[in-house]
């Protein structure tokens, strides 16, 4: 492994032991629940979900499960 490769994997985890320096924008995910598939989405610090309690709601489980696996990497945990 050279030297710059070894420099670049230090760099990498530098980064990822400081969270503060990554913003997500904009992600889609699929969940595979229990009954069905689910598209989550994060645009901009809003979600959106495919699922039906997510239109009546404006969260779900699909949407919180989301907030709970990315923890401390989203500026707020509304459902959480």
């Amino acid at each position: 492994m050279d030297s710059g490769m070894i420099s670049k994997i230090q760099k990498s985890k530098e980064y990822a032991s400081e969270p503060h320096r990554i913003q997500f924008n904009s992600f889609k995910v699929q969940i595979d629940g229990v009954n069905d598939g689910h598209s989550v989405s994060y645009d901009e610090g809003e979600w959106s979900c495919d699922c039906h309690y997510f239109d009546s709601h404006g969260v779900c489980s699909h949407s919180m499960a989301m907030e709970r696996v990315l923890g401390v990497m989203l500026p707020s945990m509304a459902g959480a």
